[in-house]
């Protein structure tokens, strides 16, 4: 059979330009699409990550400094108001040499270049600083050499990790004394601590405690907001919060704090509450101080925001005017009671 090859007419081989042209015409508006969609996901996941951290930066902050507020001039049982404690460490750090009733909280206002903690520690200029004093929460027990004043002191435990060359307290409410730890040693379960006089004045305490006495670490902190001389993704300098312990080296505890002012609560007229919240250059007597208010200003570390922050911040007595990043920030304020102050209202007397 005979094949006949036929042609169809108006048949073509392929698309034509404008069917091209409005083919790649919606082409080009899908991906336009495709492509907002995904810097929108991409800006709000940025957004949401930077609130959770910036939640996350704030608490974790009030966290650490309301516990350590609240726990100032902690000694056991007894304030320093009621019990001054026998110092009889050699060479003390200047921190306890402070160790009295109106320098257990302390702070510097409005850090300026001159001082250490700005010259040394990199602080940021025009934040503030508290400190505190206090014995560890973390408390263990005596369980021999109950009967001599000299003899080595043995533990049931070390929960607070002691280790030679710190600083210890050891009280039964009667008495107490701060001493150096020359050495410590466990063997079957007992913790021995001696208190040496190469690390001593005298290796003699008050008394022969026993086993109702509480032996705890002797704490110096110092909070502060320093730059933590790295930079994030747009290069711009990263702050955070630090803490220097007993003279030693400079801790960083979180990432994204820019700023810190510091008000305290005095008690000018010793009826128990506090009558005004001022600066540490404006309070009359630290011994007056019943509470601490703490202001921070946080921040997102990274930018997360699609327009620059232009704002001003108002931390407690002062306003902050930090550069315009595309960070997201949030002021976070505590008050916290110092609850190891005497209780000096009319009805306790």
């Amino acid at each position: 059979m005979r094949h006949v090859r036929r042609s169809w007419p108006g048949y073509t081989g392929g698309f034509s330009l404008v069917e091209i042209m409005v083919a790649l015409t919606l082409s080009l508006l899908l991906l336009g699409a495709v492509f907002q969609i995904f810097i929108s996901a991409k800006a709000s996941y940025r957004m949401n990550e930077g609130l959770a951290r910036l939640q996350e930066t704030g608490r974790f902050a009030v966290d650490i400094l309301t516990g350590d507020i609240r726990m100032a001039g902690y000694q056991g049982c007894m304030t320093l108001d009621q019990l001054t404690p026998n110092v009889i460490v050699k060479n003390p750090p200047s921190e306890l040499l402070l160790y009295d009733p109106a320098n257990v909280l302390r702070g510097q206002n409005d850090l300026a270049s001159g001082n250490d903690l700005v010259d040394d520690h990199r602080a940021v200029v025009g934040s503030d600083s508290l400190s505190l004093l206090k014995a560890s929460p973390a408390v263990a027990h005596l369980s021999g050499n109950m009967t001599a004043i000299n003899a080595n002191i043995q533990l049931d435990g070390n929960p607070a990790g002691f280790e030679q060359d710190d600083i210890l307290m050891i009280t039964d409410c009667a008495e107490a004394d701060i001493f150096k730890a020359t050495s410590v040693s466990s063997s079957g379960g007992t913790v021995t601590i001696a208190h040496a006089s190469d690390g001593n004045t005298t290796n003699n305490l008050s008394k022969a405690y026993q086993g109702d006495a509480m032996v705890m670490a002797f704490e110096s902190s110092t909070y502060y907001v320093a730059d933590t001389n790295r930079t994030n993704e747009a290069g711009e300098p990263i702050y955070g919060l630090y803490v220097q312990r007993l003279g030693g080296t400079p801790v960083e505890l979180v990432a994204g704090v820019e700023d810190m002012q510091v008000l305290y609560g005095e008690d000018g007229n010793a009826d128990g509450s506090v009558d005004s919240y001022v600066n540490a250059g404006a309070v009359a007597d630290f011994t007056n101080v019943l509470s601490i208010r703490v202001a921070l200003l946080v921040d997102s570390v990274t930018p997360a925001s699609t327009q620059p922050d232009s704002a001003t911040y108002t931390l407690l007595d002062e306003t902050v005017d930090p550069p315009n990043g595309r960070y997201l920030r949030k002021v976070f304020t505590l008050t916290a009671t110092v609850r190891n102050r005497e209780l000096r209202s009319t009805m306790f007397n």
